[in-house]
C-alpha cells in the first residue's frame, strides 16, 4: 500500500475534479492531462485508502462514502498548497523566458528536467522554465523565427539558417504490446503482422511509413493501422485496449510504455530487426540548432551540450 506522503498535488487535484465532474474524460480536458494519466492517479489514491472511491453508474463516476468525507480534506490540502505556490511565486524575481525544444515524442520523456538539471550545474537562474512542443513540419520555421530554442527530430534540414547534428542511430526495435498479448508465445515478424499496428504521429522513417506495415504488405497481409498517437500515453492507452501491436526503438520510450501496468516491451530478435529494416537506412536521431546571420550557434554550449546528453542517454 501506498503512504498519503507518496500522493502528488496533482492527484489530489485530480481526486478533486473527479469529485466534481465524475468524469475521467472530463477531467483530462479540463487539467491538460491524457485519461491513463487520470485514471493512473485514481488508482494511487485507491491504493492508498483502501476504496474505490468512485464507481460508474450510468456512465457516471459517482463518489463512494470514504470520497465523500475525503473531498473536505484534500480540498483543504489543494487550496492550502495554491496559496503557497502563489506566496512562493510573488517572492521570486521575474522568470527568464522559457526555453522550448520541438522534439519527436519518442524523446520527451525527461527532457525538461534533463535541461533544467543541466541549468542549475552550469549555475543558470534558478527558476528557469523549460516546456516542450511537438515536432512537426512546421518545427524549421519556428526555429529560424525564434519561436522554438532548438529541435529533436529524425531528419536532417537543409535550411543554412540551421546547423543539423547527427546524434544517434537507434539500436535496435522494441515490440510493446498488452502483458497478456498472444503475439509473445512466438514474437516473430510474420506473427506481429497479423494484429493491428499502433503507430506514433512521428516515425523515424522516410514518410513516416512503418517498416512493419511495409513487410506485411510485402507479404500480402497489409496490417490494419489500429491508431495514429500523438504521444505516448495515447498509444499506450490505445495498446491497453486492444489486439494491436507496437514498434519502438527509443530506449527511454520503451521504459515508459513497459512501466504501465498492463503492457509488456521486448527487444525484437536481432536477425528478425535486421529483416525488418530491409531497404530502410539505419533511423537517425538529429538535433536542430539555429544560426545567426553570421553562421554562428544562438544556443549556449550548455543547453547544446544538454540536449546531446539526453539524445544518447534516451537510447541506453
Amino acid at each position: 500500500m501506498k503512504k498519503l506522503s507518496n500522493i502528488s498535488i496533482g492527484t489530489i487535484e485530480i481526486f478533486c475534479q473527479l469529485y466534481l465532474k465524475g468524469s475521467t474524460k472530463a477531467v483530462s480536458s479540463d487539467l491538460s492531462l491524457s485519461q491513463p494519466k487520470v485514471s493512473r492517479g485514481l488508482n494511487s489514491l485507491r491504493e492508498v485508502f483502501d476504496d474505490p472511491l468512485f464507481v460508474r453508474i450510468n456512465n457516471q463516476l459517482v463518489a463512494t462514502e470514504m470520497a465523500h468525507s475525503l473531498h473536505v480534506l484534500l480540498a483543504e490540502i489543494l487550496i492550502c498548497s495554491r496559496s503557497i505556490e502563489s506566496d512562493a511565486i510573488k517572492s521570486v524575481s521575474p522568470a527568464e523566458p522559457p526555453i522550448i525544444i520541438g522534439t519527436v515524442p519518442q524523446l520527451e520523456i525527461g527532457l525538461a528536467q534533463q535541461i533544467i538539471r543541466k541549468a542549475a550545474v552550469n549555475n543558470q537562474k534558478p527558476n528557469i522554465a523549460v516546456s516542450t512542443t511537438a515536432w512537426s513540419d512546421l518545427s524549421e520555421q519556428q526555429l529560424i523565427d525564434g519561436e522554438i530554442d532548438a529541435a529533436i527530430c529524425f531528419r536532417p534540414s537543409t535550411r543554412k539558417e540551421v546547423l543539423s547534428k547527427s546524434i544517434i542511430q537507434h539500436r535496435g526495435g522494441y515490440l510493446v504490446a498488452q502483458s497478456q498479448h498472444p503475439v509473445w508465445d512466438n514474437p516473430t515478424i510474420d506473427n506481429m503482422t497479423d494484429f493491428p499496428i499502433v503507430k506514433l504521429v512521428t516515425m523515424p522513417f522516410p514518410a513516416n511509413r512503418s517498416p512493419l506495415g511495409i513487410y506485411a504488405k510485402a507479404q500480402g497481409k497489409p496490417m490494419q493501422v489500429y491508431a495514429t498517437a500523438p504521444d505516448l500515453g495515447s498509444a499506450a492507452s490505445s495498446l491497453l485496449n486492444s489486439r494491436a501491436v507496437m514498434v519502438v526503438g527509443v530506449k527511454c520510450a520503451v521504459d515508459f510504455l513497459a512501466s504501465i501496468n498492463g503492457l509488456h516491451a521486448q527487444k525484437i530478435d536481432y536477425s528478425q530487426d535486421k529483416c525488418l529494416l530491409k531497404g530502410f537506412s539505419d533511423p537517425t536521431v538529429y538535433l536542430w540548432l539555429r544560426r545567426d546571420a553570421d553562421g554562428k550557434i544562438v544556443s549556449p554550449l550548455w543547453l547544446q551540450q544538454a540536449l546531446e546528453t539526453y539524445i544518447i542517454s534516451s537510447h541506453k
